[in-house]
């Protein structure tokens, strides 16, 4: 059964309104009206709207290339924590920065990213990276990663069940999603730039994540906080809420956040191991 949980806007966008759905069974939320995928296309476009690149934005700059050296690190090392893996799957590879840390520990690496732009910078890395997942459905994978990605597939089920099958057996599925049970999720509430509608289709919790794994004989071994993830989203939220771009209060909230989530468990965003 779906009920509506809250009515959000398109704040990056076109200002549209969308109301969540949420499941009482799995506490999964659904964006609706749900756009199908010629119309998702255009919210991406929209705005200039760009999920990946090398820069993202004068101020800084330097403080997002640091942050984002950190977290390609630590992935690599809960990636290593669970398993010895030998070919990895990066679906999202966006410029191709986790697949080359990858690369350079000896792993053999594949990626799967739809923007031309962000793929055409992957190969000029000497990167193989395709633009859909049938170039590797004759193949399989020890470790397989979706970094925000999850959110903005239309056949959720029939994609997981993909991946499920190009694992091998005790492979390992690495997702990272945001989690709208977070701290700064409550405290913008509507204003929450988590919620990104309508490009996330769908809205994840620890709960959510579980039912999933089950449902496909996948075993939810681990959880992980993204730490950074909070102050990005801060700083995202008060400025749809404000209209102005304020880095301390994004700051001040996004360490409260986390503050609040180390009793909690519910970061901003999470990283969730599922082993086959």
């Amino acid at each position: 059964m779906l009920v509506n949980q809250l009515t959000t806007q398109d704040f990056f966008g076109t200002q549209e309104s969308f109301n969540l759905l949420k499941c009482k069974q799995c506490d999964t939320m659904y964006t609706s009206p749900f756009p199908n995928e010629k119309e998702s296309i255009t919210y991406y476009k929209s705005n200039s709207y760009v999920s990946h690149g090398d820069k993202k934005g004068l101020i800084f700059d330097n403080v997002y290339s640091v942050a984002k050296w950190l977290n390609i690190h630590n992935k690599y090392k809960l990636l290593f924590r669970h398993i010895r893996s030998k070919s990895h799957l990066d679906i999202g590879s966006g410029t191709g920065d986790f697949l080359m840390y990858l690369k350079g520990t000896g792993i053999t690496t594949r990626g799967i990213e739809v923007d031309e732009h962000a793929r055409s910078i992957s190969l000029e890395k000497g990167l193989e990276v395709h633009p859909n997942l049938d170039a590797v459905k004759e193949h399989s994978f020890d470790s397989i990663s979706m970094i925000h990605v999850l959110e903005h597939i239309h056949d959720l089920r029939g994609y997981i069940q993909f991946v499920e099958e190009r694992l091998n057996y005790k492979g390992i599925l690495f997702l990272a999603l945001p989690n709208y049970l977070s701290h700064d999720a409550s405290h913008y509430h509507t204003h929450w730039a988590g919620y990104d509608v309508p490009r996330h289709l769908y809205h994840f919790t620890p709960k959510s994540i579980l039912e999933i794994s089950k449902s496909f004989g996948l075993k939810l071994v681990a959880k992980y906080p993204m730490k950074f993830d909070s102050y990005y989203a801060s700083l995202l939220s008060h400025k749809y809420q404000t209209g102005k771009t304020n880095y301390l209060r994004a700051f001040i909230q996004g360490y409260r956040s986390n503050m609040k989530a180390r009793k909690s468990g519910n970061f901003s965003s999470l990283i969730y191991i599922l082993q086959k």
